[in-house]
């Protein structure tokens, strides 16, 4: 005899199933890649702007010492090194007039070793920008020591790292109250 004309229609409920299985590993692939890209960019822009950060306070460091001439070399450095334009000059001397606001930093060679150390740990022209694991792994430890070198440099002139006020700051962190949790 052949076969029950019934069990096609019994089977239907494991057709769709797989079906649907299948189309569902599709599209999350799918999803899961422009995901980890977009996770991607957004851990890179960070770990960017992290390293500027520092940089650009190694170089105002740099810029702060009592026998530094108006403006550190390196903030001359990096004017001649970008496109010299109008608006180039104008922000550095900004720049400039603002580093002269500020209290010199003594002489002190100590000091002095830490911020350079952070000045050419932070240095993004020397780092590795592919995404490779050991360059990840590399861009990861040097944000770490910059970071390390910065708070010793902080903790040397007197200065706190991270400012107190915040522009996202709630009602609780601008009053000192203790938010309940």
């Amino acid at each position: 005899m052949s076969g029950d004309p019934f069990d096609d229609l019994l089977e239907l409920e494991d057709g769709y199933y797989k079906e649907g299985y299948e189309a569902g590993v599709a599209d999350s692939s799918y999803a899961g890649m422009i995901e980890g890209k977009v996770f991607g960019i957004e851990k890179g822009y960070e770990k960017a702007l992290e390293l500027g950060k520092l940089h650009g306070r190694a170089l105002v460091w740099q810029a702060r010492y009592v026998d530094s001439i108006a403006v550190g070399p390196n903030v001359k450095k990096a004017a001649n090194n970008e496109v010299t334009s109008s608006q180039t000059l104008k922000d550095h001397s900004k720049l400039a007039d603002t580093v002269r606001l500020l209290a010199p930093l003594s002489k002190n060679a100590r000091l002095r070793k830490h911020v350079e150390a952070l000045h050419l740990a932070s240095n993004s022209a020397t780092i590795a920008k592919d995404n490779s694991d050991e360059a990840v792994t590399e861009f990861d430890d040097r944000i770490a020591k910059a970071q390390a070198k910065a708070k010793v440099i902080a903790n040397i002139v007197g200065e706190s790292l991270n400012p107190t006020t915040s522009v996202n700051a709630g009602i609780e962190d601008a009053t000192g109250l203790q938010a309940r949790h």
